[in-house]
């Protein structure tokens, strides 16, 4: 093999070798007006697709901690696509941002089979089955 055949050899099985681009996650993060609501789309490879918000405040007393819970309790919902329901998380973490993008009263959020209606009653967010949320102050409702 001569030098420039060498060359090209070498320099396809590097390009082969890069991650694809679809490898790497895709985030998305957004809010409501009052700031009181965030939310989080995450996708990654292998992985189905999910949103999860947080409620900063509520007005309403959070149901019992579970007994398996030992980290933060009651701010936190989640769904995947593949959710048959909505669910509150037990979770060591946050997924808030300082100055995420604000999602207008009346407006709608949509992407990866996931919609949010941003609302001054709150904020309702479902997959493509229907499972999903409803959060605000006063009342957070999964169906």
């Amino acid at each position: 093999m001569n030098a420039g055949a060498a060359l090209t050899a070498l320099l396809l099985s590097s390009l082969t070798a890069l991650p694809s681009a679809q490898a790497q996650p895709v985030e998305e993060s957004f809010g409501t007006p009052s700031g009181n609501i965030q939310c989080l789309y995450y996708e990654g490879a292998g992985e189905s697709p999910s949103l999860r918000c947080e409620i900063g405040e509520t007005s309403n007393p959070l149901p019992q901690r579970p007994k398996d819970c030992e980290l933060d309790w009651g701010n936190a919902f989640e769904i995947s696509a593949e959710s048959a329901r909505g669910e509150r998380i037990c979770h060591g973490d946050t997924i808030a941002v300082p100055n995420p993008r604000v999602i207008a009263y009346g407006a709608k959020w949509a992407r990866g089979g996931f919609t949010c209606l941003s609302s001054r009653a709150g904020l309702r967010c479902q997959n493509a089955r229907g499972a999903g949320f409803a959060l605000s102050r006063a009342r957070q409702d999964l169906f």
